[in-house]
């Protein structure tokens, strides 16, 4: 069998993640406002609720802002985490797939996992064989559950 051909693809900050926690907050600021108004008199539950949404719209923002940014890159053999000056070798798997859309993870033996959103307008040409990559069969030894069997 052969393997996926290399191929390396752009991350960056995700769109996707970006409009997901927009859309989410700005329904639970709606969902606040409609809790006000309904509401008899304005007391202290409202502000903390307030305080703890707008701690949330913070953090997500600084998450998005802090999103990593790089290259992931298959060599044929191994995939290869780039940003910067850094490149390590990783072990991928994919958390969410929706087509157009990946939420993937990477682990590396020196450092935490990282978590990436790969978006296929970030290089459309380059999509499907990366997709192709990603899915493509692994050696036994590379594969977390080498020893399962199918029936």
């Amino acid at each position: 069998m052969h393997s996926a051909p290399a191929v390396s693809y752009p991350v960056g900050r995700s769109s996707f993640y970006a409009a997901f926690m927009l859309g989410l907050h700005g329904l639970s600021a709606g969902i606040w406002v409609a809790w006000g108004m309904v509401s008899d008199a304005f007391g202290l539950g409202h502000l903390a609720v307030l305080a703890l949404w707008i701690i949330s719209a913070a953090v997500a923002v600084w998450a998005w802002l802090r999103s990593p940014t790089g290259s992931l890159i298959w060599d044929g053999q191994h995939w290869i985490w780039a940003s910067g000056e850094l490149s390590r070798t990783v072990a991928l798997s994919v958390t969410l797939d929706l087509q157009r859309l990946m939420l993937m993870q990477l682990r590396s033996s020196d450092a935490p996992p990282l978590w990436l959103w790969l978006e296929r307008g970030a290089a459309p040409a380059r999509w499907r064989p990366c997709r192709r990559a990603v899915f493509a069969r692994q050696k036994p030894s590379q594969t977390r559950d080498a020893d399962w069997v199918a029936p």
